[in-house]
């Protein structure tokens, strides 16, 4: 379901950092005008929420506060409460990030910060999944 999350700075205008989860890979030059779609909605939107359809059956939810955009990347469309569940995980990175970001500072190392997305996003991944929602209602 999730393939990519992509975290922007906005004074920079470019990816600050990136984690894949599933067969996309935002490197590639297949991926190369929606990533340019989606930078170009991160880079603009000051703050709130902005969804996106993109080619071969994408969709984005992209996230903005003050000097950070994440967006995250599906393989497929999200209902209405798929996109408020993602949309809280999204705050819960940008918040994080821009807690640490420093946008004067030259050390740009931020591999430990891809250390807790990516454990932020397995275990919204793990709570969410609907064979664990299965098991507690039949228990």
């Amino acid at each position: 379901m999730i393939e990519n999350v992509i975290i922007f700075t906005k004074e920079a205008n470019q990816v600050l950092l990136t984690s894949t989860f599933g067969e996309v890979d935002p490197g590639t030059d297949d991926f190369s005008n929606s990533l340019a779609k989606i930078q170009e909605i991160a880079i603009k939107l000051e703050k709130g929420v902005f969804n996106l359809d993109l080619t071969a059956g994408l969709t984005a939810i992209i996230l903005a506060i003050q000097n950070i955009s994440v967006a995250l990347v599906f393989s497929e469309s999200l209902d209405k409460r798929g996109i408020k569940e993602w949309e809280d995980v999204a705050k819960q990175i940008a918040t994080g990030i821009d807690k640490i970001y420093d946008p004067k500072s030259s050390d740009n190392d931020y591999s430990e910060c891809k250390k807790v997305l990516d454990e932020i996003v397995e275990w919204h991944l793990k709570e969410e999944s609907p064979i664990d929602k299965m098991k507690d209602a039949l228990w």
